[in-house]
């Protein structure tokens, strides 16, 4: 049997897991960047309670790279912070700490179970909004509100947890479709 090398492509992995990460968090940043305009405008107070840009960077540190985090982290910062009416940076940085921080505590914790999952999604959101409000008192840029923010923690884990569940359902199906497949590539 043939090995698969860079040059040659690969029967058995799927399209995505040949697709590189950064094209994959890109086009997931994409779409977040539209969902989050959509939300805005269509229903503004959820726009502002619901943070899909560090759920975004949350989710796709549960994998356990740290360079993916910190990258991750700056791309979705930057994406927001151009978005909104923020300083420049100040997403991006909460979000580079926040990606960085969640990728470690993956690599040392077992991140299958939902419930740890969940969890590090209210951290990493709580780490976030905590990092922004700081920043905003020391840059005294705007007058940050602490109020909201366990509004925020717990509307943004409540669509991370069934968002996650779904990628999860979504791995698992294309996993058993690959199998599939390989067995009937064996009885041929």
């Amino acid at each position: 049997m043939r090995s698969c090398g860079a040059a040659t492509r690969c029967p058995r992995r799927s399209w995505t897991a040949r697709m590189p990460w950064a094209a994959r968090f890109g086009a997931s940043l994409a779409l977040v960047s539209l969902l989050e305009l959509l939300l805005a405008e269509v229903l503004p107070a959820a726009g502002r309670t619901i943070d899909l840009f560090v759920l975004l960077v949350i989710l796709s540190s549960l994998a356990g790279n740290s360079f993916q985090g910190v990258t991750g982290g700056l791309a979705a910062g930057v994406v927001q912070d151009t978005l909104s009416a923020s300083p420049f940076g100040l997403h991006a940085l909460a979000c580079c700490v926040v990606g960085y921080g969640v990728a470690r505590l993956s690599q040392r914790i077992v991140t299958s179970q939902r419930l740890v999952a969940s969890l590090l999604v209210a951290v990493g959101t709580l780490v976030h909004q905590a990092i922004v409000l700081g920043l905003l008192m020391v840059l005294e840029v705007g007058e940050p509100s602490g109020g909201a923010v366990p509004l925020r923690v717990v509307a943004t884990t409540a669509i991370g947890v069934p968002g996650l569940w779904l990628f999860n359902r979504a791995q698992a199906w294309a996993d058993e479709r690959r199998t599939l497949k390989e067995g009937r590539a064996r009885l041929r």
